[in-house]
């Protein structure tokens, strides 16, 4: 294959990539926005989509990188970077669809990290819930604890007339 037939090739390759990543980063946008409101239903069709749109990806670029070697280029971003180079000679649209490729992929990779800190952050406030929650679940069975959560789940009258107030609030 000549070196324009391959940069052609490479070209169209390159754009499809983009489209995939630019479409990789409105799911990891709309993930971010299920997890900042908290609506969990949608979260696993979004991964399902998100990790098969990164392997595909992977993929993509493992090819790139073989079909880099092949021409005699590291096998690795930098080969791939020069060979991109070489051949944008015969398709000058190359060096632009590869630069929004990159810039693109790295927009993804920090949303990814962003909503994965997010997930953090909230596994973080469930567990101290459930510390509280586990607490108090455990103080119940203790007299003075019974003011505080009763058996249905609320302050015994007692806890009402002396003044009481709840030990925790749950968001």
């Amino acid at each position: 294959m000549s070196h324009a037939d391959a940069a052609k090739n490479l070209y169209r390759n390159l754009a499809y990539e983009c489209d995939m990543a630019m479409a990789l980063v409105d799911i990891l946008l709309e993930e971010q926005a299920c997890l900042v409101k908290l609506q969990t239903t949608e979260l696993n069709s979004l991964a399902l989509r998100k990790e098969a749109m990164m392997l595909e990806l992977e993929k993509r670029y493992l090819n790139n990188v073989q079909l880099a070697k092949a021409e005699g280029f590291q096998p690795n971003m930098d080969g791939i970077a020069l060979w991109v180079d070489v051949l944008a000679a015969h398709e000058p649209r190359l060096l632009g669809t590869y630069s929004t490729l990159r810039t693109t992929l790295t927009h993804a990779q920090r949303l990814n990290n962003t909503n994965g800190e997010l997930v953090t952050e909230q596994l973080a406030g469930l567990q101290e819930r459930i510390s509280i929650l586990t607490a108090a679940a455990v103080a119940e069975q203790k007299p003075t604890a019974s003011d505080t959560y009763g058996p249905k789940g609320g302050m015994s009258q007692s806890a009402l007339t002396g003044g009481a107030m709840p030990r925790a609030v749950i968001r």
